[in-house]
């Protein structure tokens, strides 16, 4: 009479099939326990005081299995706190660096917000086409669908494809019309995705170099999503770092948003740009393609290697050749920088000629090698002043 949960299912969808089998809806169920809902999916965030308690005595099910089908169920894994605080976005991104130097993003505050959760224009509704294919109708539908958290199913390894009917009515995709194609997801977006399932299933990840608590997991990548998100004047010259990112996953600088928004409040086009950004840049970090310049990039790092040549005596690096080698990494990025960038050309140009005084014969060696090393010298003139008023 009672179908089990499938794991990771929403409540909703759960309550759906149940529903299915006594020839009733949701709200029906809802009713038959003494609660009136507007908004069925609500049950999804945060059920009415007692409802679980009543459920799980009609069903068997334990209360703990059934609160984890809920978003009030995740915390303090997922979430923090259900309820919006005032200081909620600085708490859970700023802990945590990645990419970016600490102290590079400012605090923020945004009224109403919690991590993941959808707004207040409704769920974002995903589903795998290959779990709804393999399923009876009413398909069950996982929580995870519903929040922007992952891109692909942890079973199939397929694209989770919008929906954009009723919240659990992907059933249609059943019909003759049929749903859309299974599309496969690349590596890095596929590693991902296992991380966080794997997070939500056993409360925690399996990193390179350690084993780490979920809500560590949840944090970093989020963390990651605010970093990408980060605004011209945040990242300064350490934007090198992520508008490598934003051109390796193939999408534009912050996924093409203008004013700053929390990821939260973008388009599912943006938040889906965004979560392939993370992996690319998770990707990256992995294989040493990147070095990310917070704290807890060296989670990303393989772990080290520990043979050695028992031929050959082990050499360190001259203290004074390192200093000067990363002096000329950190000249090579302002250069790179200065290319696109015309404020941190006319900072390099100011430095170049500091202490010369009128001399024009340095000026002029130093426009010749600005133009050798493709700086346009129109990025010079006061026209292209940002700040000019």
């Amino acid at each position: 009479m009672h179908p089990a949960p499938v794991p990771g299912e929403a409540l909703t969808s759960w309550l759906r099939r149940i529903a299915h089998r006594h020839g009733a809806e949701v709200q029906d169920l809802v009713l038959d326990l003494g609660y009136c809902l507007s908004c069925p999916e609500d049950l999804d965030t945060v059920p009415p005081e007692g409802f679980i308690d009543h459920l799980a005595a009609r069903t068997g099910a334990a209360t703990d299995t059934i609160r984890a089908m809920t978003l009030n169920g995740q915390t303090p894994w997922l979430l923090d706190q259900l309820q919006p605080a005032a200081q909620a976005y600085t708490t859970y991104t700023r802990q945590l660096t990645v990419l970016l130097p600490p102290g590079r993003r400012r605090d923020r505050a945004v009224d109403h917000w919690r991590p993941w959760a959808p707004t207040d224009a409704g769920w974002q509704h995903r589903a795998c086409p290959l779990c709804t294919m393999e399923s009876s109708p009413p398909c069950p539908y996982q929580l995870t669908w519903l929040v922007p958290l992952m891109l692909s199913c942890p079973v199939h390894h397929c694209r989770l494809e919008r929906y954009n009917g009723p919240v659990g009515y992907h059933d249609i995709w059943h019909t003759s019309l049929g749903g859309p194609a299974p599309r496969p997801v690349n590596a890095a977006i596929r590693r991902m995705d296992e991380r966080t399932w794997q997070a939500l299933t056993t409360g925690h990840v399996a990193l390179p170099r350690h084993r780490v608590h979920a809500g560590i997991w949840f944090r970093l990548l989020r963390t990651l999503l605010d970093e990408l998100g980060a605004t011209l004047t945040e990242c300064g010259t350490y934007g090198r770092l992520t508008r490598e990112v934003w051109e390796r996953a193939g999408h534009p600088v912050r996924a093409g948003q203008h004013p700053w928004r929390p990821y939260e409040h973008l388009t599912d086009q943006q938040q889906t740009q965004s979560l392939e950004a993370a992996a690319t840049a998770i990707h990256l970090l992995e294989t040493r393609v990147l070095a990310g310049l917070g704290h807890e990039a060296a989670l990303f790092l393989p772990p080290p290697n520990m043979t050695r040549d028992p031929g050959r005596p082990h050499q360190t690096m001259d203290p004074t050749a390192l200093r000067w080698q990363e002096i000329k990494d950190s000249l090579d990025a302002t250069v790179e920088e200065a290319r696109t960038t015309p404020e941190t050309a006319r900072q390099l140009f100011n430095f170049c000629t500091m202490y010369r005084g009128e001399d024009d014969h340095i000026v002029r060696e130093v426009r010749g090698s600005f133009t050798k090393l493709g700086i346009p010298l129109e990025y010079l003139s006061p026209m292209n002043d940002p700040h000019r008023l």
